[in-house]
């Protein structure tokens, strides 16, 4: 079977989708593909199923939250940013709100809303969509696409084709890397794959005893001694190591093994300030146990570690503490140590750092500056931000753009 099209957009998730009715609402004839059974299955479970769409940070402060080349997202925020995203999902029925660290969610707290928009935007067009289609070879001649071979020995022809694969995390939900073959093969490339917005596998054997426990803490990155990076926000134990929104932030910044972590549990509090707090505290429960008391609303699990740490039986009286073990457990819920072993694997990580890069992609089209009519979109491309919004922003910003770039010029078909 062969088929014309105007444009390929290959992968359906938020790059493809977008990028697909983009094509589609300026006149040109679409074909998406996508191998899963439907349509954005990634987009379907972040933010834990309520889908962190966008951040509402302006846009002079946007590209600070992007750790890998911001700079290449200047040009695609100007033409599509979170203010036309947001205005884009309302017309099909989606309105959002705003969350604490100016987080944007589906009013509903639903990802498959988002999903729904994003599907009625493919078919008023009348997107063609083929999912369970795996793409096996991009045609390539002369330095120009010619189209796209599937698995089920289809030829469907294009001078349009956008790659929106996504990279290589979730690979249970189809991102298999593929892309990146396909964009070596052109010519591009690559930057090496790695865990992005991970957790942190450390080696203390206490932290096992956390599973479970979350906290808002203070968490500092060290390389060779010197202080690389501080975040605030919120933490999660597990049995490997942290997780949660500052651990996986703190992720995006761990290059190096031999890495230390110190962790201000009591941030809030200075340290003059949490003697202060401690020794009141004396004062008013003098008997009670150290085990039993809420010192600082640390959680009872968390605290009994730090005692097991600074070496204070938590059994102990408060007012039997001497100076020197009020100072040991203090200096230890201001800057606890944790040691890297390292990241959680990158099938494990919320997205992919590295993948093409973006030196052979013209930033204001999304277009290959090697192969006529190829372009990128979305996570294949070497590009990684913060957790808040901001990876599925750039993902539908770059999916905009080369959607609507891939419609202009000259039709070959």
């Amino acid at each position: 079977m062969s088929k014309h099209y105007d444009v390929i957009v290959i992968g359906g998730g938020p790059a493809g989708m977008i990028a697909a009715g983009r094509a589609a609402e300026l006149g040109r004839s679409v074909l998406l593909l996508e191998r899963n059974n439907v349509l954005g299955v990634k987009l379907r479970i972040t933010g834990n199923g309520r889908c962190n769409v966008t951040n509402a940070v302006g846009l002079e402060g946007f590209a600070q939250y992007y750790v890998d080349n911001p700079k290449f997202l200047y040009n695609v925020f100007n033409n599509f940013f979170n203010v036309d995203l947001r205005h884009l999902l309302r017309k099909y029925g989606v309105k959002t709100k705003i969350e604490e660290n100016s987080r944007v969610f589906p009013a509903t707290d639903k990802s498959g809303d988002i999903i729904k928009a994003l599907q009625l935007y493919l078919e008023r067009p009348q997107v063609d969509i083929k999912c369970r289609t795996l793409v096996t070879e991009l045609v390539v001649s002369e330095g120009q696409v010619k189209g796209v071979k599937t698995l089920q020995r289809d030829f469907f022809e294009a001078g349009k084709i956008i790659i929106a694969t996504g990279g290589k995390s979730y690979p249970q939900l189809g991102s298999n890397g593929s892309g990146y073959q396909w964009a070596k093969k052109a010519g591009h490339d690559l930057i090496k794959c790695r865990p992005g917005l991970a957790g942190i596998e450390i080696k203390e054997g206490w932290i096992k005893k956390l599973q479970g426990v979350s906290i808002n803490a203070d968490i500092s990155l060290y390389c060779a001694g010197k202080k690389k990076k501080q975040i605030r926000g919120d933490i999660v134990f597990s049995h490997y190591g942290i997780s949660g929104p500052a651990a996986f932030d703190m992720s995006m910044y761990i290059d190096l093994q031999e890495a230390t972590l110190r962790m201000d549990i009591i941030g809030c509090y200075t340290y003059e300030q949490a003697i202060e707090e401690l020794n009141a505290l004396i004062r008013m429960s003098p008997r009670a146990k150290c085990k039993n008391v809420l010192l600082f609303n640390i959680p009872r699990k968390l605290l009994s570690v730090c005692l097991d740490i600074a070496g204070i039986n938590e059994e102990k009286a408060l007012n039997q503490l001497n100076k020197k073990e009020k100072r040991t457990l203090l200096n230890i819920l201001k800057s606890v140590q944790l040691t890297v072993q390292r990241l959680c694997p990158l099938e494990e990580a919320m997205v992919t750092r590295g993948g093409v890069d973006t030196c052979r992609i013209n930033p204001k089209t999304m277009e290959s500056k090697i192969i006529k009519g190829l372009y990128f979109c979305g996570e294949v491309i070497d590009i990684a931000g913060l957790t808040g919004g901001f990876n599925l922003q750039a993902a539908f910003s770059t999916g905009y753009v080369a959607g609507e770039s891939s419609a202009s010029g000259t039709r070959y078909y």
